[in-house]
């Protein structure tokens, strides 16, 4: 898609409409006044992982005590064929647009993982 380059592209306010469910307890009026508004504003909409743009100089903070120890381990049920199709994809998803990336090393076999910011 054209986040950064023609964020108003009629193709692009399309596919956002067509993502967007819009409640049955609005007036046909206000649907429309609504989708000119998602129109308008179509350069706040991203409709990959790719057209999420990273804010400047933002920060998270989680304030994790330096003596806190967590489990390595995720006790929970196996994913069924399903969900780890899903998880797979978005994980393939979030590697491919640079939210995450593989990281390789003796401790953590084939971990993904975010990366550090700059």
């Amino acid at each position: 898609y054209t986040r950064q380059t023609d964020p108003f592209k009629p193709a692009r306010i399309k596919e956002i409409l067509r993502q967007i469910t819009i409640g049955t307890d609005m007036s046909k009026d206000e649907q429309e006044e609504l989708k000119q508004f998602i129109a308008d504003n179509a350069d706040c909409f991203a409709l990959t992982l790719k057209e999420v743009m990273p804010i400047p100089g933002a920060e998270l903070n989680l304030n994790v005590p330096e003596n806190a120890t967590f489990n390595l381990r995720m006790h929970q049920r196996p994913l069924t064929p399903e969900q780890s199709k899903f998880y797979n994809e978005r994980a393939n998803e979030m590697l491919t647009a640079g939210i995450i990336e593989r990281r390789v090393d003796s401790m953590h076999s084939n971990d993904s993982h975010c990366p550090k910011s700059t």
